[in-house]
């Protein structure tokens, strides 16, 4: 067993925020990166589409028209996995959830700077503690399961007792 001070108990929480914020902001700009490109790609297949309609239209062309069909088919495909990912939304929800850690990290970089400076006793330091970890809590329960699934850490499996281990009992000073 080892015991953990208010000192500790805030940094540890206070680097699982910054690493949290940071992989929200991470995926926010790789989705909403990949969203972009899917966008672009299918704005651009559906022009070609529509330049080898238009010139099997005119030139009454047997290759042309299958470049249409295909370049529509392409177009649609990327359409219905832009569709189907929803990759907007997901980059939204992640920029949410970054700029409420965010705003949460930061008070709790200010509570550690209060108590470092001693502008904060320990029973103060130890109520907005609470408070924060409240915060905290409130920001995962309105954070979706699927927009955390990546970031969970990975539950250890169950040995063959059948019975998990227990984490540790953490006690502050």
């Amino acid at each position: 067993m080892f015991n953990l001070t208010l000192r500790d108990h805030l940094h540890l929480t206070f680097t699982e925020i910054i690493q949290r914020h940071s992989a929200h902001a991470a995926k926010a700009v790789t989705r909403a990166r990949w969203s972009r490109r899917l966008r672009g790609s299918e704005a651009m297949l559906v022009a070609g589409a529509a330049i080898a309609s238009i010139g099997a239209a005119f030139s009454h062309g047997q290759a042309l028209e299958i470049v249409a069909a295909c370049m529509a088919g392409l177009a649609l495909l990327v359409l219905l996995i832009s569709l189907t990912f929803d990759l907007d939304a997901s980059a939204r929800a992640h920029a949410a959830s970054g700029a409420q850690l965010w705003g949460l990290r930061e008070r709790y970089r200010s509570l550690l700077s209060d108590l470092h400076d001693g502008a904060l006793g320990l029973d103060a330091a130890r109520l907005k503690r609470d408070q924060l970890i409240e915060e905290l809590r409130s920001i995962y329960d309105t954070t979706s399961v699927i927009a955390l699934e990546d970031d969970r850490p990975k539950t250890p499996d169950v040995p063959a007792g059948g019975v998990a281990p227990q984490p540790p009992a953490y006690r502050s000073a």
